[in-house]
């Protein structure tokens, strides 16, 4: 896990505002099923996640080329943090992201390849070599 380099969802809009923060934007999926729904309740098109200035480096360094060991050590130096916290709240934080789609892992001899089909929470989902 260490190895892996977190990679963006090219299929997820984001941009850094004023204060370096970084806003994913999330678009609604377009199924039946929401369709239906939001006939009844209100339920945006997109949605806009600020992320804190620790998730928006993090966010930043989840380029396909950084590494999870090479991320937790630019963590614990600069906000000071021993090994194991840092390890500790990175994981967690990247497997969020995951379970969100918003990042893949790119696996040691691997290349970055996402591609798209139908199917997460955004109604995009990666496939390929991207895990």
């Amino acid at each position: 896990m260490l190895g892996s380099r977190p990679a963006r969802n090219d299929l997820v809009s984001w941009e850094k505002n004023d204060n370096g923060e970084a806003r994913i934007t999330v678009e609604r999926q377009d199924s039946w099923k929401i369709r239906a729904l939001s006939k009844v309740f209100y339920i945006p098109r997109q949605r806009t996640i600020t992320l804190d200035e620790v998730g928006s480096e993090v966010w930043q360094m989840c380029n396909g080329h950084t590494t999870v060991a090479q991320m937790i050590e630019g963590l614990r130096k600069k906000y000071k943090l021993d090994r194991k916290e840092a390890e500790v709240s990175l994981l967690a934080y990247l497997k969020t992201l995951g379970q969100k789609r918003f990042i893949g892992f790119v696996l040691e001899g691997e290349e970055r390849e996402p591609r798209a089909s139908k199917g997460d929470s955004s109604g995009k989902k990666w496939e390929g070599n991207v895990r």
